[in-house]
Formats: structure tokens, C-alpha cells, sequence
């Protein structure tokens, strides 16, 4: 029975990192279930077992990967910032996992970020979400007087510009070296973006 469990896991992963790959090359729609299934080397009918959604197993498999990165990479963040007190080591904590949970897993990590508009609409707004981890940062910097106040959803909406906007640019080939290099100076752009 264990043994099973650990091929139907096998099986998930390889589907999920074959449907990453086409997810980035080609978008959410442009990959066919035929490629994933003739990546991760399973049958169409075994991808339909694993994902299915009133008949539609990619866009099930495409909101799977969205959400399980989305709330990995917004725990991972609040868990980094809960290590420190001041906004600019929050901020550098928090810029430093997201860049090197890119430089670990590029696939991942760009699909999370390109399909995120696609999906945000049916995501509630919880403690594992990146924007919402930001936001209570930067409430909480206001609160303590470490900046000014103002805005909250403008100031948090232009910080993840500022954070997102490097990824892209890695994305795009305009960076190079690992994008983990490139957080100390973010970090220190959005603090004093923030005024702090």
C-alpha cells in the first residue's frame, strides 16, 4: 500500500513539473494535456485521474500549481520576516527567499508570478498571500512610526511592483547571475521607496 502512495506521488510530480514547463513556455492555454502527459511520461487518461474538474484536468492542474506556489511563497516570506524587528530587515528577508525560491525553482517561480492574474480572482486574501504578507509588514512599520503613513494598498502595490518587477526582468534574460544577488539593493530601494 505505501508503495502505491509513493508511485501516485512520483506520478503527481512528474505531471506537475511537465505541466510547469509548458505552463511557462506556452501559457495556460497554448499547453496541451498531450505534452504534459508525454513529458511526465504518463497516459492522458492517468493525468485526468489526478486532476479533474468537471472534465477539464488542466486548468484543475494549473490552479493546483498556482496556489500550492502562491501560499509557499507568501509562508516563506512570513516566516522570514517574523525572524526580525526592522522594516529593512523584514523587507530584505522577505526579497531574499522570493529571489532565491527563483533561483532554486525558475519554472515555479515564473509561473506563479505570470498566471497569478489569471487566478487571483478566486483567491481570498489570507495570510499566506505574498500581497498580503507585504501589506501587514508595511501596517506594521506605519504602526511603530519606522515610516510615514499614507496609503497602505498604494504603498504595498508599489513595492511588489518594485519586487516583481526584477523577476520579470530575469524572465526576460535582462538579468544576469542568480536573481538572489539582486535582493539587498531591492530591499534597500523599496525601504526607502517607503520613506523609512
Amino acid at each position: 500500500m505505501e508503495r502505491r502512495a509513493e508511485r501516485t506521488a512520483e506520478t503527481r510530480r512528474r505531471i506537475e513539473r511537465a505541466a510547469l514547463k509548458y505552463f511557462v513556455e506556452k501559457g495556460i492555454e497554448g499547453a496541451s494535456i498531450r505534452e504534459i502527459s508525454r513529458e511526465a511520461g504518463v497516459s492522458q487518461g492517468a493525468m485526468y485521474v489526478h486532476f479533474t474538474e468537471k472534465g477539464n484536468g488542466k486548468n484543475q492542474l494549473a490552479w493546483e500549481l498556482f496556489i500550492a506556489g502562491w501560499n509557499e511563497i507568501g509562508d516563506g516570506m512570513r516566516r522570514a520576516a517574523q525572524k526580525h524587528k526592522k522594516l529593512r530587515d523584514k523587507m530584505r528577508a522577505m526579497i531574499e527567499f522570493v529571489y532565491r525560491r527563483y533561483d532554486e525553482d525558475s519554472d515555479l517561480v515564473t509561473y506563479v508570478f505570470r498566471s497569478r492574474h489569471e487566478h487571483l480572482k478566486r483567491l481570498p486574501a489570507t495570510r499566506g498571500n505574498p500581497y498580503t504578507v507585504f501589506r501587514m509588514v508595511i501596517a506594521d512599520a506605519i504602526r511603530r512610526g519606522e515610516i510615514p503613513p499614507g496609503d497602505l494598498e498604494l504603498k504595498t502595490s508599489l513595492i511588489v511592483g518594485a519586487i516583481v518587477q526584477p523577476v520579470d526582468s530575469k524572465i526576460l534574460f535582462r538579468l544576469e547571475g542568480p536573481l538572489s544577488k539582486s535582493a539587498p539593493l531591492t530591499a534597500d530601494c523599496c525601504t526607502r521607496l517607503l520613506g523609512a
